[in-house]
């Protein structure tokens, strides 16, 4: 299965940290988030990665073009139009990453789970004490059903960041459309039953503010 990676943040919520480096190039232990990243799918037998650039795309491509297929956005497409862009030509189930998640998520058993259900496409899922910072996805079984954005307390699932999607998610948005997968495409998804969940139980992190990435420092044994 195919992989893109979305690396294109510009790390606004890391000032000290990307200052002068794009997001995805910011180091926790030996390694930039993006070869951490990149090292976990490879580990699950992932090599075709597709790389969605975009702010400062001319320091990653120098240290991935060769290796990896860089796609750089000429102007902010947002989460949905760049995968949108970066699919381009992939006619099969794609998995979609996060640029600013570090997790152990078993990409197997997710493909395994995905492959046997009868959903179009899947999101993985993690549970949280307080789904107030993230939002929370509202599931049944392993179907999604709905999403809360930020407006609920307490103990539910939230949007993990790593997806597989199928060719045809965005046949109604335009080329060089700029908007939001998670606020324009997911909760059509799960209205109309296209969205099935994959529970993640184990670790997982986001480091896109300081004190996140300060946590993951400091657990650097956890990320693989």
């Amino acid at each position: 299965m195919k992989a893109i990676i979305l690396a294109g943040g510009k790390g606004t919520r890391l000032p000290e940290s990307a200052k002068i480096i794009p997001k995805a190039l910011v180091k926790i232990g030996s390694k930039t988030i993006l070869q951490h990243q990149i090292d976990w799918l490879k580990l699950h037998g992932i090599s075709d990665i597709r790389l969605s650039l975009g702010f400062r795309a001319n320091q990653i491509s120098s240290c991935f073009s060769g290796i990896y297929q860089c796609i750089v956005e000429l102007k902010p497409l947002g989460t949905g139009g760049a995968i949108k862009l970066a699919s381009e030509g992939i006619k099969e189930p794609f998995l979609a990453v996060n640029g600013d998640i570090l997790t152990d998520i078993d990409i197997t058993r997710f493909i395994n789970a995905f492959q046997t259900s009868s959903f179009p496409n899947m999101m993985a899922v993690y549970e949280v004490p307080d789904v107030s910072e993230f939002g929370s996805v509202v599931i049944k079984g392993d179907s999604i059903l709905e999403f809360s954005e930020k407006s609920g307390t307490g103990k539910g699932y939230m949007n993990a960041g790593v997806y597989i999607l199928s060719p045809n998610v965005f046949e109604k948005a335009n080329a060089g459309e700029s908007f939001s997968i998670e606020r324009d495409i997911f909760p059509s998804l799960a209205k109309e039953g296209k969205l099935g969940a994959f529970i993640h139980n184990s670790f997982w992190t986001e480091v896109g503010t300081e004190e996140r990435l300060k946590k993951a420092q400091n657990n650097i044994k956890n990320i693989i």
